[in-house]
C-alpha cells in the first residue's frame, strides 16, 4: 500500500521540477493569431552553458522601450520570389516569410518597407528542428540575395548553428522559473556588394519556460565587420510580457481573455513564489523576486489551520531575488500536507507543500 501513497504524493510536484523543457511542434511552434509583447531590458552577459545552471537576471534594468511581434497566415497571393511559406511573422518593422511544420521552422526571406530592403533565400535558413531538448544541436547552410532600394544587390551566404546548450533556473525581475531551457543560435556569414564585403555574426540566446509556448527572455548580440575592419557590436535583450500557454489551443482558451489576464497580473505586479523540492523530506527552499522593497511574512499551517510558526515576520526586504529555507525538524513537521502563507505588503500567496 505504501508505494501507492508515495506515487500519489508526487502528483503535487510542479512539472518544471520533474523534467527539463523539451521544445516540440505541438507546444512551441509559431501559431497564427498570436501576438507577443516585449519589454526591452539591459542585459549583455548570457551566463554559462550546461546543466543545472542558475541565470540570475533579477537586477536587470528596463530601457523603457517596448516592441511586439504578430504571427499571421501566409498572404495570398504568395509574395513573388519566395518559395512556399505558411506563416508571416511581423517584428520590428520586418515581415519574415516562414514555413512551419512538424519537422521544424524555416525562414525563406524577409522585407522591410521602411528601409526598402528585400531578401530572398535560395537555400532557406533552418531556425529550429522538432523535438529539441538539452544537448541537441544542428548546423544548416544558407544562401540568399538581398535588394536595397530595388537596385543594389547583396549576395550573402553562411551557416547557422543551433544548440540547446543549458537548462536550469531562470531568475527574472519578477519571477523565478525552474526547468528553463536555453537555446543558442549563431548565424555567421558574408555579405558581398559593390562597395566591398561585410562579415556578420549574429548570436541569439532564448530561454524557454515549461508550459509557455514562446521564449520568456531573448538576448541578441550582433557583430558586423566592414571590409575586414574592427567589428561593430550591438546588444539587445527583451522579456516577453505576454505569454501564451502551450495548452491554450487544446483547451480552447480564448486568447483575448488570456491576454487580458496576463495584463492584469502585470498590472498588479504579483509576486510569484517557487518552492522546491515538493514533496520534501527535511528541507524545502522557497524563492521569489520583489519588484520593489516590501514587508514580507512567511508562515506555516497544517490543513486544520493550526500555525506552526513564522519563518519571516513582517521583515522589510529589498527589491530583487530573495530566498529562504523551511526545516521540518525545526518546526516539528511530520508527514502530511501543509500550507505556506507568504504576505507581500497586502498581497497574499498560498503554496501547498507535502512533507514525506
Amino acid at each position: 500500500m505504501k508505494p501507492r501513497i508515495v506515487a500519489s504524493l508526487y502528483l503535487f510536484m510542479p512539472v518544471g521540477l520533474m523534467a527539463q523543457t523539451s521544445l516540440t511542434y505541438t507546444e512551441n511552434s509559431l501559431r497564427t493569431c498570436d501576438s507577443n509583447n516585449y519589454r526591452e531590458v539591459q542585459l549583455s552577459d548570457p551566463g554559462n552553458a550546461g546543466a543545472g545552471q542558475t541565470w540570475d537576471f533579477s537586477k536587470t534594468q528596463d530601457t523603457e522601450k517596448n516592441s511586439a511581434s504578430i504571427i499571421r497566415d501566409a498572404l495570398l497571393p504568395k509574395m513573388k520570389g519566395v518559395n512556399d511559406y505558411n506563416l508571416l511573422l511581423t517584428e520590428n518593422g520586418y515581415d519574415y516569410f516562414m514555413n512551419s511544420s512538424e519537422k521544424g521552422l524555416e525562414e525563406l526571406g524577409y522585407e522591410n518597407n521602411e528601409q526598402k530592403l528585400v531578401l530572398r533565400y535560395s537555400d532557406p535558413v533552418v531556425k529550429m528542428k522538432y523535438p529539441f531538448s538539452y544537448g541537441d544541436h544542428f548546423t544548416d547552410h544558407f544562401v540568399g540575395v538581398a535588394w536595397y532600394n530595388e537596385s543594389s544587390t547583396i549576395d550573402l551566404s553562411g551557416d547557422i548553428t543551433v544548440a540547446a546548450d543549458g537548462y536550469g533556473k531562470l531568475i527574472l525581475q519578477d519571477q523565478v522559473i525552474d526547468g528553463a531551457l536555453r537555446v543558442k543560435s549563431v548565424k555567421k556569414g558574408l555579405q558581398i556588394n559593390m562597395c566591398g564585403t561585410n562579415d556578420f555574426n549574429i548570436t541569439k540566446y532564448s530561454w524557454y519556460a515549461p508550459g509557455s509556448r514562446y521564449p520568456v527572455l531573448n538576448l541578441n548580440i550582433i557583430a558586423y565587420s566592414l571590409n575586414g575592419g574592427a567589428p561593430v557590436i550591438t546588444k539587445t535583450a527583451s522579456v516577453n510580457t505576454q505569454q501564451f500557454s502551450v495548452k491554450s489551443a487544446v483547451l480552447g482558451t480564448d486568447l483575448l481573455a488570456q491576454t487580458k489576464a496576463a495584463a492584469a497580473i502585470a498590472e498588479k505586479q504579483e509576486v510569484k513564489v517557487v518552492v522546491s523540492p515538493n514533496p520534501f523530506t527535511e528541507k524545502l527552499k522557497y524563492e521569489y523576486v520583489l519588484t520593489e522593497p516590501m514587508n514580507v511574512s512567511v508562515e506555516v499551517y497544517d490543513v486544520s489551520g493550526k500555525s506552526f510558526g513564522s519563518l519571516v515576520s513582517n521583515q522589510l526586504q529589498q527589491s530583487g531575488y530573495q530566498n529562504g529555507e523551511l526545516s521540518a525538524s525545526a518546526y516539528g513537521l511530520i508527514s502530511g500536507v501543509y500550507f505556506m502563507r507568504f504576505t507581500f505588503n497586502k498581497q497574499v500567496v498560498i503554496c501547498k507543500v507535502v512533507k514525506f
